[in-house]
């Protein structure tokens, strides 16, 4: 019995480690997340999710489409000039329906 409960005790800050790790963004996420928040100006546009390679994916009415897509090509010129070879994967735009 005492055997079992120091091997528990034992497991549990590895096991929150373990947890907090699998947590972690990765550097493109960062980066997606960046360009992201400086781009959050149009009404319409929705983020549902950054990728681990940093593609940023939305949802948004078509009007606000090319603003917002030219938007997050600025921001992308911006991160290379500290980051130059940075490779960022387009990101995708789905249409809200109306």
């Amino acid at each position: 019995m005492i055997g079992a409960r120091r091997i528990a005790i034992a497991l549990v800050p590895a096991m929150a480690a373990a947890g907090c790790m699998t947590g972690a963004q990765t550097i493109e996420q960062d980066l997606g997340y960046q360009r992201w928040k400086r781009c959050d100006t149009f009404a319409t546009v929705a983020l549902k999710r950054v990728d681990t390679d940093g593609r940023v994916t939305v949802t948004g009415r078509e009007s606000e489409r090319d603003p917002f897509l030219n938007c997050l090509a600025e921001q992308v010129r911006e991160q290379r000039k500290s980051k130059p070879g940075l490779i960022v994967p387009e990101p995708t735009f789905n249409l809200r329906p109306g």
